[in-house]
């Protein structure tokens, strides 16, 4: 059993907590959800389900890396909230409203991924060395850091273009390429790292899926339909998206995750 602490595993748990209280917030949202409370308690139960998957996925008996990883996506969603020009009027607006929703969000993340790690490691013991499981791992993994990463570039993105009329679809679509290429390869990098195995296949299919249901969301919240040639695109990208995570994954098994490998049986 190896128990010592993996910043791999954290990277990993980020994505996967993230993962999870996005995916929840889209449950929310398809549920019309408008009690408050309620609100919160699916989110919490998005980072329960993040943090019960990042503790099987971290390496050794540990609930260190998805603690960690689940502070850092709290304070990247209030890191970018604070960043954009929407984010600062609301806080300038409503500090007290808004401290109180950071506050809400913090806690129920934090405790929810605490406690799906913590039950988690109590039910199934260190982690798991078989590769099967690492398609619901990097599937998941995919999708939150595609996610995360296009939040970024399109800050980036918007910061390039602040003083013209807006940015063009081209420059959102350089966003939500950024979004794919990068948050691909770094879940491929994070999962390779934190494997017990080398779950390459696993990581090509579970890439391919993570692609499928970040485009789900991109349509989701476009106001128009997607017609053939888009959608046709974003096969394309789901096939480059596998192949990317599968590099990735073979980078951080080459490079970290073969060290650790479980013993063969």
């Amino acid at each position: 059993m190896n128990d010592r602490f993996s910043f791999a595993s954290v990277i990993l748990s980020y994505f996967l907590v993230g993962g999870g209280m996005f995916t929840a917030t889209l449950v929310g949202q398809q549920l019309r959800i408008s009690n408050e409370v309620v609100s919160y308690a699916v989110l919490g139960a998005g980072a329960f389900v993040g943090g019960f998957i990042a503790a099987r996925a971290s390496r050794g008996q540990t609930i260190l890396e998805p603690a960690i990883g689940a502070v850092a996506v709290v304070a990247t969603i209030v890191g970018l909230a604070a960043t954009t020009p929407v984010g600062k009027l609301i806080w300038a607006m409503a500090q007290d409203q808004t401290m109180k929703f950071v506050g809400a969000v913090a806690l129920v993340g934090i405790v929810g991924a605490l406690l799906g790690a913590f039950i988690s490691e109590k039910l199934f013991g260190e982690a798991t060395q078989s590769s099967v499981p690492w398609l619901l791992y990097t599937a998941i993994a995919v999708f939150g850091a595609c996610l995360l990463a296009t939040l970024f570039g399109s800050i980036l993105v918007y910061g390039r273009v602040e003083n013209n009329d807006g940015p063009s679809s081209d420059a959102l679509g350089v966003a939500i390429l950024i979004g794919i290429g990068g948050g691909c390869l770094l879940a491929g990098l994070a999962g390779g790292a934190s494997a017990r195995v080398r779950p390459l296949i696993a990581a090509f299919v579970g890439g391919a899926l993570g692609v499928a249901g970040f485009f789900a969301l991109v349509t989701r919240v476009s106001t128009t339909a997607p017609d053939r040639d888009t959608t046709i695109g974003f096969v394309v990208f789901a096939a480059a998206g596998a192949l990317v995570t599968m590099l990735g994954t073979a980078i951080g098994w080459a490079a970290v995750g073969k060290r650790n490998a479980a013993p063969a049986r």
